[in-house]
């Protein structure tokens, strides 16, 4: 009898110490898939900052063109030791150059930056505004953007996650119009959720294409394929969702909520 009780005591024992070093294992496995996510999302992250490249040194060259050239002539009028009211007007307009650099670098800076998940509050019209000026170079050639920003609540996210989700969106329906399109950023809220509209004026979706959308690598037009998959999990980690609608010759309806 005792040596079946002790036998008893020693496989309870064996059995606590088993599940006690599956639970740590499960826990470093979790903390290493959690870390492999977020390296995934900055990787999305930077893929999308090289394809928006061009179009950001174009957006930056412009100001520095424009400054160059009228330091240039602050520099010939202060030699004849001229100050007129046109010599006013180039500073004020060197002026507005810098802080149109300062502001395009800043928000290049801000989206760029590895997402921690931190939560804050969020003014969403600026953030939006924020996003879409690092995009718009890219995409003003081909797209004219409409905005109606009906919600007036703040958010509590990251706001580094949010710009890359509007990104990927903008970029995806630039990239399907072919010639002359339409995007269209709107928000609206009810009592408990907000809602991000992003529709285009592309050809739309297949009912096979749209059943894959969220699927890691799948892609019709190449690249990396992750953005909408990378996208569509930061909503989840927020307890929200993507919907979309989409037929093919109506354009496409992405809402993030």
């Amino acid at each position: 009898m005792m040596y079946l009780l002790l036998l008893t005591i020693v496989l309870i024992f064996y059995i606590f110490i088993s599940r006690f070093r599956w639970a740590g294992k499960q826990a470093k496995l979790i903390k290493k898939l959690k870390e492999e996510e977020a390296k995934l999302i900055h990787m999305e992250k930077m893929a999308s900052i090289g394809t928006l490249a061009a179009g950001i040194a174009h957006e930056i060259n412009n100001p520095l063109s424009f400054l160059s050239v009228n330091l240039g002539v602050l520099i010939e009028g202060s030699k004849n030791g001229v100050k007129t009211e046109e010599t006013e007007q180039i500073i004020s307009e060197c002026l507005d150059g810098v802080e149109r650099i300062k502001r395009i670098v800043k928000d290049l800076l801000t989206f760029s930056q590895r997402g921690q998940g931190e939560r804050v509050e969020v003014d969403l019209k600026q953030l939006l505004d924020s996003t879409l000026r690092i995009v718009w170079n890219e995409i003003k050639y081909k797209v004219d953007l409409v905005k109606d920003y009906k919600a007036e609540s703040p958010i509590y996210v990251d706001p580094t996650q949010i710009g890359q989700i509007i990104v990927n969106l903008v970029i995806n329906a630039y990239q399907v119009i072919k010639d002359k399109g339409t995007i269209a950023i709107s928000t609206y809220e009810d009592e408990s959720r907000v809602y991000i509209k992003v529709c285009d004026t592309g050809p739309g979706m297949s009912k096979d294409v749209l059943k894959n959308i969220f699927e890691p690598f799948f892609t019709t037009k190449g690249g990396t394929g992750l953005g909408l998959s990378v996208s569509n999990d930061i909503v989840k980690s927020y307890g929200g969702e993507i919907r979309v609608k989409s037929k093919v010759g109506e354009g496409s309806e992405f809402t993030i909520v």
